[in-house]
């Protein structure tokens, strides 16, 4: 599977770009902003929030996406983190008080990556090149004394094998080449009010382009 084709690419837009259809769960503030038809950016207030005690440890693999995600898709001025969206709509059930929207997104808006690696980073974990480098990462973890693998990055003990770590995150990028269309995810800088092609609210009523 190439990563152009894993999120189900449709026929170009009008500007001749193709898009790819990806989904996302949104709560009403961000409804709100599309439907007034302006353009939504996450601040980095929202994730401290949404996260409280745990903050640390989202933010720490959300600086890491930050940082290096735009090297593949330029960051526009006021996106602090990224927006989740899905290749398929199962992940991205919405609970109450949310909106299950459909976007149809120009690829050059897109970075592609399996959702089962982003979740290793989001528990700090290593990304190993195969079983083998697995294995061995995790004889070094042992024989230093880590139990967990967020002792890496919550004290100072580690400073090298925080920075192998780090160094393997960015195996994320080019991973929806080799993952099923199921595990693609997407992060995108924005959502502009004309990517909306469906917009399906927790009652189940389509509040917004209905095909």
């Amino acid at each position: 599977m190439t990563d152009g084709s894993a999120a189900c690419p449709h026929e170009p837009s009008a500007d001749g770009e193709q898009t790819l259809s990806l989904w996302t769960a949104q709560s009403k503030p961000v409804t709100d902003v599309l439907a007034a038809g302006e353009t939504y950016r996450v601040k980095r207030r929202y994730v401290d929030e949404k996260y409280r005690e745990c903050a640390w440890v989202f933010q720490t693999a959300y600086s890491f996406y930050l940082s290096t995600a735009q090297e593949l898709v330029p960051r526009p001025v006021g996106a602090e983190s990224g927006i989740w969206c899905y290749a398929d709509a199962s992940w991205a059930s919405a609970s109450a008080g949310q909106t299950l929207m459909r976007l149809e997104v120009p690829r050059s808006q897109v970075v592609l990556f399996d959702l089962r690696m982003w979740n290793r980073i989001l528990n700090l974990r290593y990304l190993p090149l195969d079983r083998q480098d697995e294995r061995e990462f995790a004889r070094r973890l042992e024989r230093q004394g880590v139990r967990n693998p967020s002792d890496v990055f919550s004290t100072t003990f580690y400073p090298q094998l925080k920075v192998e770590v780090l160094r393997s995150w960015r195996r994320l990028y080019g991973s929806a080449d080799r993952c099923e269309h199921r595990f693609v995810q997407a992060g995108l800088w924005e959502i502009r009010p004309e990517w909306v092609a469906l917009s399906v609210r927790y009652d189940g009523r389509i509040a917004a382009g209905q095909d």
